[in-house]
Formats: C-alpha cells, sequence, structure tokens
C-alpha cells in the first residue's frame, strides 16, 4: 500500500543524512520513478524532503526534522521494545505490532537499535495467569471487527450461574484485564460489560449504531473497577489462621494476606477472601496445613460440612 511504502521511506531517510533514490527503490522494491513521486507526496504533506543533485547528492530529510522523529531517550526505547505477548496477538493485531516495531527500529539511531535488541532479549511480559485457558480468538476477531465499524450485534451469553440469554447489543469497547477479555457494550440502553469468555457466539447485524459523543473507554472502565473493588470490599470475608511456618508460601501465594505474628515455630496470618464461601472452601483446603482461629461461625461451618462429608462418604 502506498501509505505503508511512504512510512517505510520516512523511517529510511530518517536513518540516515541522505540516500540515493536508486538505493532507495531497491529496498522498496519500487522503481525510481516511484521514489520521485513518493518524496513528493511526502513534500505535498509538509515533510521537508527535498533532492539534492550532484554526485554526492540524495534525498535528503530536513536535519530538524529527523532529530525530532529520533529523540527518543533510552527508556522510551526500552519500553517500546520490551518483549512480550500482546494482547493485541488475541485481537489478531500482533502482524501489525511487529511491522510497526521494525519499521521504528529501522530508523532509530544505532545506540537506540543496541537498546531496542537489549530490552528484547532481557525483558519478557507474558499477560497470562497459570492453567489459564487461550482466549477464543475468531470470536475475540468477530467482537474487533463490531467494535471498530460500529455494527450491532447478537450474542448469546451465560452468566456466573450459567443462565443463558440471547442479547442485541451496541459494541463499544474491548478491554484485557489480566488476560481475560471483556466485551463493554450498550444493551437496552445500558452500560455493561461482558466476560467474552461466557460469550457462546456472536453474530454481526446489518445494523450500525451512533456511537455515544461522551463515551471514554478508559474512564468507564476505571469507573467500573473501581465499583466493583467497593463491592468486593463490601463481600469480604477475613479469617485468622494459625500454622507451622513452612505453610506461610502456600497460604500467602494468592489471597491478600498479612502475618500477624510469628516466631520459630508457626506463624498467625490474616487472610482477606472475597466471600465467605471461598474462605469455607479454601480453609478445608489448607485443614491439612493451616487451623482457623477465627471467625468462630466460619469454623464451626467447616466442622458441619466436614461431618455430612463423612456421613455421605464413609457408607461407601
Amino acid at each position: 500500500m502506498k501509505a505503508d511504502r511512504l512510512v517505510a521511506l520516512l523511517l529510511l531517510l530518517q536513518s540516515r543524512r541522505q540516500c540515493s533514490a536508486r538505493v532507495l527503490a531497491d529496498h522498496l522494491e519500487v522503481s525510481e520513478r516511484t521514489i520521485y513521486r513518493d518524496v513528493d507526496a511526502l513534500g505535498a504533506a509538509g515533510v521537508p524532503v527535498y533532492a539534492e543533485r550532484g554526485a554526492t547528492g540524495g534525498i535528503v530529510l530536513s536535519e530538524g526534522y529527523r532529530r525530532a522523529l529520533t529523540f527518543f531517550s533510552e527508556d522510551e526505547v526500552r519500553a517500546l521494545f520490551a518483549s512480550g505477548a500482546s494482547p493485541l496477538a488475541d485481537l489478531g493485531l500482533e502482524r501489525g505490532l511487529t511491522r510497526a516495531l521494525e519499521k521504528l527500529r529501522g530508523g532509530l539511531a544505532a545506540v537506540h537499535q543496541r537498546a531496542a535488541d537489549k530490552s528484547r532479549s532481557r525483558i519478557h511480559l507474558d499477560q497470562r495467569r497459570w492453567n489459564q485457558p487461550e482466549p477464543p480468538l475468531e470470536l475475540l476477531t468477530t467482537l474487533r471487527r463490531a467494535v471498530w465499524d460500529d455494527r450491532c450485534l447478537r450474542i448469546r451469553y451465560e452468566d456466573r450461574n450459567r443462565k443463558p440469554s440471547t442479547r442485541s447489543v451496541e459494541p463499544l469497547g474491548l478491554v484485557c484485564k489480566a488476560g481475560v477479555w471483556y466485551l463493554i457494550a450498550r444493551s437496552d440502553g445500558e452500560l455493561r460489560s461482558f466476560r467474552i469468555d461466557r460469550v457462546r457466539s456472536a453474530q454481526e447485524v446489518a445494523e450500525h449504531f451512533q456511537r455515544p459523543e461522551d463515551f471514554d473507554l478508559e474512564r468507564y472502565w476505571a469507573d467500573s473497577s473501581a465499583r466493583f473493588a467497593e463491592a468486593s470490599r463490601s463481600a469480604d470475608c477475613i479469617v485468622t489462621f494459625c500454622m507451622p511456618n513452612d505453610a506461610l508460601e502456600r497460604v500467602t501465594y494468592y489471597w491478600p494476606a498479612e502475618v500477624l505474628s510469628q516466631d520459630a515455630g508457626e506463624a498467625r496470618v490474616r487472610v482477606t477472601f472475597p466471600g465467605s464461601e471461598v474462605a469455607l472452601f479454601q480453609a478445608l483446603a489448607w485443614a491439612d496445613v493451616a487451623t482457623l482461629v477465627e471467625p468462630v461461625a466460619l469454623r464451626d461451618e467447616i466442622v458441619a460440612r466436614a461431618r455430612r462429608a463423612v456421613e455421605r462418604y464413609a457408607l461407601r
């Protein structure tokens, strides 16, 4: 595409003071005549590029413009080129990101190219949790296309209790949090967040919708996350355990925890769970290493459930 070629040409000129039309043509696999037309197009767009005549001449980008394009600090380069499994791959955009970074790298000064390569080889970001299933790539592509085109969708969705429903939605955005994707959409006049791993199917329809002019995806997600965190805190169940020191890592690994006291033999730890049911099941799972101290009511419920389990399985 011409736009891609113009960007590539600009980055080539940015990385060197001047270059002959023949070298540029060979690099971009076009004719010299095309190079001169592209130079004219860049000039018409306001880019200060010109041709110097003579044996040592060539196509030149204004020095001030070159400095403006390449003025990156080393930390900025490191941030751009850190290796990682980008969520953009889930949306089918990984190749575009890779090409964009390669074009950018080609336009950097040699010292910054070395910084980019060093960042890639020493920092890798993995967005997914352990044992997290792969995202539904085909579904995400359909949703991305609908979000991009402001096109209505008909989705089959299951809520957290596996209750199915069919909805007509207006997709406004996609959000990835810790490897979990969400569709932000307007449904029945209200803004909703749908977990994409609960979307069983999505079908584009012919109808387009008018995107709200005041909708800001980042602000919506920040407000929604704050409301969710506040609701979660109101349902928190705080439990105190006693355990040997060698069980500390197991108990404090996942849930928010605070070590209240510790001596040579054992530790006392306060753990915060998102609800009493989660606390109960986790306390049962830790029964071989940790003793629940309080709340007493939760301890009594554990005893009652353990008795029912014994009654059920002792007869088999």
